[in-house]
Parts: C-alpha cells; sequence; structure tokens
C-alpha cells in the first residue's frame, strides 16, 4: 500500500480574542544573556518537530511562529499550576474556545532554557493535530519575540539565538518584519503582482500547511482594485484548523502570475481563500530556501536555492478534507464534476486505495495522491448513499 496519502490544509494559527489587563502573554526570559543553539526537527507533512525539554523530561511540540505558547492539559497537570486565569482564543477558521493561561516554571530548547514562559492549556482530547502528530504543545511567537530563529530545511535545522551576527544572514535578501498582538505574530508585507500590482501583509506562519493562503478580507480589496480575479469559486470547507474543520462558505481560488518575497520572485502561485483574519506564508516556502526571522531586531530573510521558482500547478477540480474522522470532498472547483460530486460526500477510495481501512492519522501525516498523481479513479458516496466512480485528470 502507498504511503502517499493525502495533502490535507492544515492552519494551526491561534490568536487571542480576549485579554485580560490583569494577565500578560509576554513573559519569560532566557536564563542565560548571550545564546546560540541547534535543534534538529522533524518535518512530518510540512510540520516541524522539535524536542522540548520540561521537567527533566523531553517531548514533542510542533514549532508554529503562527501561534502562542500551548501545552496539553495532560503536561499542564504536571506542572501543578492552579487558579489561572481563562483567555478566549480562535484558531484559523475563526473557532474559539476559552483555554487557561499558565507558567511553564522552565522550558529547555536546545541549550537555552527559558524561565517563567506564558502557555496556553489545552485538552487534547481525540484531537487530530496532537494525536496525529504525537505532539505535546506548541512552541510559538511569544517565546521567540526577543530572539532571532533561522531555519535551515536542507539540514532540517533549526537555530535559535539572540545574536544576528553568529548567522550568514544577506542584507540584500531582507525586508522589514512586524510583530503584532498579544502573542507578537511576525507579519511581512509581500509583493502581488497581477493584473495590477499590491502590496500585502501576511503572517509568516510555519505552523500551516501549504506556501500561500489569501484571507478573504484581503481577497476583497484586491479583486476590487483589480489585482486578483477568480479562477474558480466553490462553496464548501477545506482546512483544518486546531479547533476542528472549518465551516461551509463561498471560497475562490485564484491564480497569481507573480508573488514577491524579500526580493524572490514566485511564479504561478495558486491559493485557495481562507476564513480567518490573515493571509499567510505557510511551511511550504522552505522547499525554495532558508528563512530567518528576527523577531529582536524586526527583520525578515529569505536564502532563496535558485534564482526564482515557478509553482505551476495541475488540479483536479476539487479540494479533499476531513470531518468527523472521514475524508470528504472539501470544495468543488470544475463546474463539469458540481453535477457528479458535492461538498461533504465521502471518498472511499482512490485507486486501489481504501480509505475507509486506513487510520485516520495516516491521511494527515502522509503525502497525497492528489498532490503526486496526474491521473486517479475515485470513488465516492453521497448522503443519499449513492457511490459513484469517477475518473479524473488534472488540468491547469
Amino acid at each position: 500500500m502507498t504511503k502517499q496519502i493525502l495533502n490535507i490544509i492544515f492552519c494551526f494559527v491561534l490568536t487571542i480574542t480576549t485579554y485580560s489587563q490583569k494577565t500578560t502573554f509576554k513573559t519569560g526570559r532566557p536564563t542565560t544573556k548571550n545564546y546560540y543553539t541547534q535543534i534538529n526537527y522533524k518535518n512530518i507533512n510540512g510540520k516541524l518537530i522539535i524536542p522540548v525539554v520540561i521537567n527533566k523530561k523531553t517531548y514533542r511540540f510542533l514549532f508554529d511562529t503562527g501561534a502562542p505558547n500551548l501545552i496539553s492539559s495532560t503536561l499542564a497537570s504536571t506542572i501543578g499550576k492552579s487558579n489561572n486565569p481563562t483567555i478566549s482564543v480562535s484558531d484559523a477558521n475563526l473557532k474559539k474556545q476559552h483555554m487557561e493561561l499558565t507558567t511553564i516554571p522552565l522550558l529547555t530548547i536546545g541549550e537555552v532554557t527559558f524561565k517563567n514562559t506564558s502557555a496556553l492549556v489545552f485538552d487534547r482530547t481525540n484531537n487530530l493535530v496532537f494525536d496525529c502528530y504525537a505532539i505535546d504543545g506548541i512552541i510559538g511567537s511569544n517565546l521567540l519575540r526577543k530572539s532571532v530563529i533561522q531555519i535551515l530545511p536542507k539540514k532540517h535545522l533549526i537555530i535559535l539565538t539572540n545574536n544576528r551576527n553568529k548567522l550568514e544572514l544577506n542584507k540584500s535578501k531582507s525586508i522589514d518584519l512586524m510583530l503584532e498582538g498579544n502573542q507578537s505574530s511576525p507579519y511581512i508585507n509581500i509583493k502581488i503582482k497581477g493584473h495590477k500590482n499590491a502590496n500585502e501583509k501576511v503572517l509568516i506562519d510555519t505552523g500551516a500547511s501549504g506556501f500561500y493562503d489569501m484571507c478573504k478580507t484581503n481577497y476583497a480589496v484586491l479583486e476590487q482594485h483589480n489585482v486578483v480575479q477568480p479562477f474558480a469559486t466553490g462553496r464548501g470547507a477545506s482546512s483544518i484548523g486546531l479547533l476542528g474543520t472549518s465551516e461551509e462558505q463561498i471560497q475562490y481560488q485564484i491564480k497569481i502570475p507573480t508573488i514577491e518575497i524579500a526580493g524572490h520572485d514566485f511564479k504561478n502561485v495558486s491559493t485557495i481563500t481562507s476564513s480567518d483574519s490573515n493571509s499567510r506564508i505557510g511551511s511550504e516556502i522552505l522547499k525554495y530556501g532558508a528563512i530567518t526571522i528576527n523577531f529582536k531586531d524586526k527583520q525578515f530573510y529569505f536564502g532563496a536555492y535558485d534564482s526564482e521558482n515557478d509553482l505551476t500547478e495541475k488540479h483536479f477540480g476539487f479540494t479533499p478534507t476531513i470531518k468527523n474522522n472521514k475524508l470528504i470532498v472539501g470544495i468543488v472547483w470544475d463546474d463539469t464534476l458540481k453535477s457528479k460530486i458535492s461538498s461533504g460526500d465521502e471518498i472511499l477510495k482512490v485507486n486501489d486505495l481504501n480509505f475507509s481501512e486506513l487510520n485516520i492519522c495516516d491521511l494527515i501525516t502522509k503525502g497525497s495522491p492528489f498532490k503526486n498523481s496526474n491521473s486517479l479513479e475515485i470513488t465516492t458516496r453521497n448522503q443519499t448513499g449513492k457511490v459513484t466512480s469517477l475518473n479524473l485528470e488534472k488540468h491547469k
């Protein structure tokens, strides 16, 4: 059986939506004045997993610049804090939940120990993110707010320091970085070169799958000014956040001739709009070069491997997603398919791969036949029980 399963759009961004003046999220500091460390990470289908030591025990954490620090309720119970304040947070799909805000007395990444770091507490019961990636928490932007991080994808290495002079950096490939919100989320301006040109503010989100997502708020402005136009329109759900699958909405498929990031051109970029309040650059940028996020001096660097990159993609005319632990049709884009399959239809088989027999986590953590194949036979079942088989070919 092939290990190439599915390319699900996962966005693990979390945003604090209510905030009390009696609580603070920008706490914690290194126990040493000057620090430099290298951390090996595992790339699991676009997710960067690193070891973190708490109370002399090593845990698995997601390295996610689009989220704040977060730990599971199980891990929080070992810390022993109580009477913590509660904060309302929302994920990438604007689903909200109240979480406790706790303090981790000591937390070590590589050879750097942080003292009294704030973290949200999350009940991970039956949560796809925590269960499938076998993580105990998230290292987020509030911990990194006074540091410089460099991600070297060819070496699977993250460098964490407070001294940029210890890193190889090309100033000509840098742009300004903006830190926003209670968790010091990192933003940059990218250039959208379409029918007209425009700048767009985007979140640097290493916890998000994919290369680039455009939020519907920004899309509305850019479409109004004739910078971008929709290639296709569909209704459904396509992304999964920490708190669940997005609600069904009208979304747009967009093709952008060029996106410029820190002086580097990405040609023929395809994307799908999202319901989040932020557009984002995700972890797929690491396929094309190393990134440096200098939180301390507010600079972003991109060290490209090539002079430019062509991101031309072909599509099967629909986007899959997961709901209720089943693989389903998320959004149908191709008008010729809309009479044959619909959002919410369960996908039973792709070629000889029977999805009803697979562990749900295999659908999330492995590769994708939808991305790696040019033709497929899929079998679906709609909500009335009708089973349909289709032969699909990729098209631009």
